[in-house]
């Protein structure tokens, strides 16, 4: 009966169960290492130290701030600072959006969790500060509300919103100045490969704000955005096509090492005279050649050598476009929330 059907149903449709039992284990692994995806989004980093979303400051002095905060408070106080001005509030209570965005951004010191974020709603003129862990010893809530309402209120009643800032930056650094004399110098300097891989999550948004920038320029603008786009196309794929040359020769080695003559050939009498200085200074040591050549040792030298362009170019294009890179401090929620209004 089973010859004239073609066979067991097994040897029938044995390959198709057979994939179908492969996908639902690649499926179930997938499922299980994959992390979740939280409900709610955090919002998306922003890129500069001070990034003035709400317009309160000319575009000179945003750029400026942000440089002090990046460059200056992490290496003299031990703080990272993070400013951040919107044009309104979110939906929902401000203290969930803040704390969920400033724990998503990680400022501060892996361990010494010393970040602090300053967020300021323009049109609700709401101030939210979020302390870290790590500076809520030094900067408990009564003081960080009594320096909010000294240094930023009064100056945003009045519209001077730069002077403000300065008074808050100028006010915090005066009460962490005992809390850096007292604290042991924490790094929260991200390694380079750490660095690099933040630069390449935030792709996405760079190329949509490249769009957009591709969109409103004129035609010299554009053909400028193409030809510098398609040298960084060329060079990527260059340096990828070396690492994956380098890689296939690296797999390889095992097996040129077992089957190649070259190294077998090798012998301490030979080597002798290849590093006699007289034979050493007319050319190279043939024997070593030899096993560079049928190793591809050059080959994966170079590989390496592509790897490391690419990460140390990918660092330089991330410093230069200031693309914020979250570090690793926590936050626990502590912090204050007040607000300004207009005489």
């Amino acid at each position: 009966m089973d010859a004239r059907q073609g066979g067991s149903f097994a040897a029938r449709h044995g390959a198709a169960l057979a994939a179908g039992a492969t996908a639902l284990v690649l499926l179930a692994v997938a499922a299980a290492l994959l992390p979740r995806k939280s409900l709610d989004t955090p919002p998306a980093p922003p890129a500069h130290w001070f990034d003035d979303r709400g317009g309160l400051v000319s575009p000179g002095y945003a750029g400026a701030k942000s440089e002090y905060l990046q460059q200056y408070l992490p290496l003299f106080l031990h703080t990272s600072v993070l400013i951040v001005t919107e044009r309104s509030a979110p939906s929902g209570a401000i203290e969930d959006y803040t704390a969920r965005a400033a724990n998503a951004w990680r400022i501060g010191a892996k361990g010494a969790d010393n970040g602090m974020v300053l967020f300021v709603f323009r049109d609700p003129r709401t101030v939210r500060l979020e302390v870290g862990y790590g500076l809520e010893g030094p900067l408990p809530d009564v003081e960080a509300k009594h320096l909010v309402e000294a240094t930023l209120l009064p100056k945003f009643a009045a519209g001077l919103y730069e002077e403000g800032f300065d008074d808050f930056i100028f006010g915090l650094e005066k009460k962490l100045k005992v809390y850096a004399g007292e604290t042991d110098r924490t790094s929260s300097a991200t390694g380079i490969v750490e660095y690099v891989f933040g630069v390449l999550r935030q792709t996405p948004r760079v190329a949509r704000s490249v769009w957009t920038a591709f969109g409103a320029a004129d035609a010299q603008g554009r053909v400028v955005l193409v030809l510098f786009g398609a040298v960084l196309a060329s060079l990527l794929a260059y340096a990828l096509a070396g690492f994956v040359e380098g890689l296939l020769a690296l797999i390889q080695l095992p097996w040129r090492i077992a089957t190649g003559s070259a190294l077998h050939a090798l012998s301490r009498e030979r080597l002798a005279a290849e590093f006699a200085p007289a034979e050493f200074i007319r050319r190279p040591p043939r024997s070593l050649v030899a096993i560079a050549t049928e190793l591809r040792l050059t080959t994966i030298a170079w590989g390496l050598m592509c790897v490391a362009g690419f990460v140390v170019g990918v660092a330089f294009v991330g410093m230069g476009t200031e693309v914020f890179i979250g570090e690793r401090g926590q936050f626990s929620g502590a912090g204050i929330t007040t607000g300004w209004s207009v005489p």
